[in-house]
């Protein structure tokens, strides 16, 4: 295992509306994990990620580190070949085929970089190349998106809610790839809410309570019945390996 995780956060604390949504969250993420970031709408999940990237939150304080290094201290390059955002919803200003789109995600050259034939084809968008992103569906985008991250290279890649607009079978998919992404040196986070969904693709789970609460730790120790209740606020019963809301 490496001495210097890929990111850190020393008692970071993300606020809005003049209240804590995240306390003093001291966390590490190390290459090969793979973590979901779970809570209720409007728990802080977006804004976790966005201040993970090293983006503008309404306010924080703390320090977050990438391998070791703050990351306001990182050129605007290498910070690019560091870490990659998803964003919930992708914003297209130019009529641009997908094909285009994905080349130009290519910021860095990187051979960690997946190349962009096999992401098509493993991310079911091949068919999609000479179409129109702006002109997609809300969960063939997403996964032009979650392609856009992967071309970035980078070593830490950071999802706000991958799966959101995709039918079971793409659910399935992109979990299966997702499980290939993390090795080695490279990780990812991802913010989901399908706690059945987590527990096949995720190795650790930050679970937010929205208040500044929050609980960190492997998958299965996250997942029970009482941390789920405590961060959705409602019960949970495992039926069969499948999480149910009570």
């Amino acid at each position: 295992m490496s001495a210097t995780p890929l990111l850190e956060t020393r008692a970071l604390t993300v606020r809005a509306a003049g209240r804590a949504l995240v306390d003093r969250l001291d966390w590490r993420v190390r290459g090969g994990e793979r973590w979901c970031v779970i809570g209720r709408n409007g728990a802080g999940k977006s804004l976790v990620l966005r201040a993970l990237a090293g983006l503008g939150v309404p306010e924080r304080t703390g320090e977050v580190l990438w391998q070791g290094r703050p990351q306001q201290d990182w050129p605007v390059g290498a910070a690019a070949a560091t870490r990659a955002l998803m964003p919930q919803q992708a914003q297209d200003r130019f009529a641009l085929t997908v094909k285009r789109t994905l080349a130009l995600s290519q910021v860095v050259a990187s051979s960690a970089a997946t190349p962009a034939a096999e992401l098509m084809s493993a991310l079911d968008i091949a068919a999609l190349a000479a179409r129109r992103a702006d002109q997609l569906s809300g969960g063939e985008r997403q996964r032009v998106a979650l392609a856009q991250c992967a071309m970035q290279g980078a070593a830490l890649m950071l999802l706000d809610e991958p799966v959101s607009f995709q039918d079971p079978a793409h659910q399935q998919l992109v979990g299966r790839w997702l499980c290939g992404a993390a090795s080695g040196k490279r990780a990812w986070i991802a913010s989901a809410h399908d706690p059945s969904w987590i527990a096949r693709v995720a190795t650790h789970v930050l679970a937010l309570s929205g208040d500044g609460l929050w609980q960190a730790g492997p998958v299965e120790q996250i997942l029970s019945a009482p941390v789920l209740e405590r961060t959705y606020g409602c019960a949970w019963r495992s039926v069969e390996g499948a999480w149910i809301p009570a």
